[in-house]
């Protein structure tokens, strides 16, 4: 007779503090295999990255210094099929997933799998997205009581945790190898905690100050985004850290600011897990008119940080590179792409996805869709990248760390390339349109012809009996009119 166990899924859940379904299985008498699969069907996603993997596997490196995890590839129904041969599954626990449309079909599918091999699947809330809500009338209340929640001490016991297992789906040594190279930001559990630790102790003071600076953003902010969006640390615990460090913060109107940001993160889930439609259609049908040509050329000039913009190109050759950028950068680079550009906004959400290594579908499509002005709620905000790079790079030292080629140009110049003259050009030893790509298009016409198209559709009647449909699903009727 086969041994009964219990299984535990590392999802987007990569850490072993505030980890309900790592607690819970913990309290069960059968012995727990804790296992990741690395999955074909999401390596072969238009949203898939190997810098993404790259963090997983960093993380649970870490994870396996204190239990055993058994790294598998393949999918997730033959991985549990191939532990049935062995073993007696009797439950399976792991955290709910915002996921993007592969991934909650597989959901689905493994319920009947695991209704048909009588195996209970135990999900637990991840950090403050509440599963089958209808609107979001108690969704804020219900938030601020899960996040103020005491955590649970998990006292781990490796002796529960099943050490070896044999199969054909574990990962190769092939795959690992590509897994295991190093990335610019370092993952794992403790990384995450030493950088909270370090922004609250000594950056926290000056993040307000400095979130909408590209250059300075990178020192003042917490960097946590691609440990929280694979799970290194939890919402709850970033809440709670916060708020004990506000009572003697001096600056609290700076630590309020970041703590509103740790909210949103989950109002955004929140969004998507509703409407998960959003990761391919407009949220507001009324949109569907519109950016339904592609222009090659326009969009790989985009992609390859060649626009002619240097705050642009810049912005899209670090997120390239480094896998970040922060909020101020990402709109830009968004209302760029979907109002100057006038492209559709999947086409510019699928690759910033493989490109952010704080991937989030909950927070990205909600967020494209926000920028791009298809919801029909939100502000419709079309950056000027002059304007941006004149405020937020002053000195351009973002501009002259990713676009070399205009660091001799004076800061008179720039910013805006294209002004200088022939003299000017000869005098810096400087080709525009040779040194540096000519301007793609012309911003302020461009501007001018996607506010008119926007705003014709957003001010029209039957967009905005759309639009209350989605206030009311979507906000709570106290904060109905913020502009998030």
């Amino acid at each position: 007779m086969k041994e009964s166990i219990n299984v535990l899924w590392f999802k987007r859940d990569l850490r072993l503090s505030d980890h309900q379904p790592l607690s819970n299985v913990l309290k069960e008498s059968e012995k727990t295999l804790a296992l990741y699969i690395f999955e074909p069907i999401i390596e072969n996603n238009y949203d898939f990255d190997i810098k993404h993997w790259q963090f997983v596997y960093q993380s649970l490196i870490e994870i396996k210094k204190s239990i055993s995890v058994h790294l598998f590839y393949g999918n997730a129904q033959d991985v549990f099929n191939d532990i049935q041969r062995v073993y007696s599954i009797k439950s399976v626990f792991s955290h709910e997933e915002s996921g993007v449309d592969i991934t909650f079909k597989r959901d689905l599918n493994l319920k009947m799998y695991f209704s048909n091999q009588n195996i209970k699947w135990r999900e637990y809330q991840s950090n403050g997205v509440i599963r089958g809500l209808r609107n979001r009338k108690s969704w804020e209340t219900r938030w601020h009581s899960f996040m103020q929640t005491p955590i649970d001490l998990i006292k781990i016991n490796e002796e529960k945790f099943i050490e070896k297992f044999s199969s054909k789906l574990l990962l190769t040594s092939e795959l690992e190898e590509r897994v295991s190279a190093a990335l610019p930001i370092e993952a794992g559990e403790s990384k995450a905690d030493e950088r909270l630790n370090e922004f609250l102790n000594d950056k926290v003071d000056e993040y307000f100050k400095n979130i909408s600076y590209p250059e300075a953003s990178r020192y003042h902010c917490s960097l946590l985004s691609a440990h929280i969006s694979w799970g290194n640390i939890s919402i709850r615990q970033i809440y709670q850290s916060c708020l004990a460090k506000r009572v003697e913060i001096k600056n609290k109107r700076s630590l309020d600011q970041y703590m509103a940001r740790i909210k949103w993160h989950c109002h955004f889930i929140q969004k998507f897990e509703m409407e998960c439609d959003m990761e391919f259609e407009n949220l507001n049908p009324a949109f569907n008119s519109i950016r339904q040509k592609k222009n090659k050329k326009l969009i790989q000039a985009w992609k390859s940080g060649q626009t002619g913009y240097p705050l642009i190109d810049a912005a899209m050759r670090c997120v390239e590179e480094t896998g970040y950028l922060n909020f101020r950068m990402r709109a830009c680079v968004v209302s760029f792409f979907t109002h100057l550009l006038w492209q559709p906004w999947q086409e510019g959400a699928r690759h910033l996805a493989r490109c952010f290594l704080d991937y989030e579908p909950g927070i990205h499509f909600p967020q494209f869709q926000m920028q791009a002005g298809t919801t029909g709620i939100n502000t419709v905000r079309i950056y000027n990248p002059v304007k941006q790079s004149l405020e937020k790079d002053k000195k351009a030292f973002f501009i002259k760390r990713w676009v070399p080629e205009l660091r001799n140009l004076p800061e008179s110049f720039i910013h805006c390339p294209w002004e200088m003259t022939e003299m000017e050009q000869t005098m810096y030893n400087f080709e525009y349109g040779v040194d540096y790509p000519m301007r793609v298009i012309d911003h302020e016409k461009a501007a001018k012809f996607a506010k008119d198209k926007i705003w014709s559709i957003k001010n029209a009647p039957a967009t905005k009996n759309l639009s209350r449909s989605i206030l009311n699903k979507h906000t709570n009727p106290r904060n109905r009119y913020s502009r998030r």
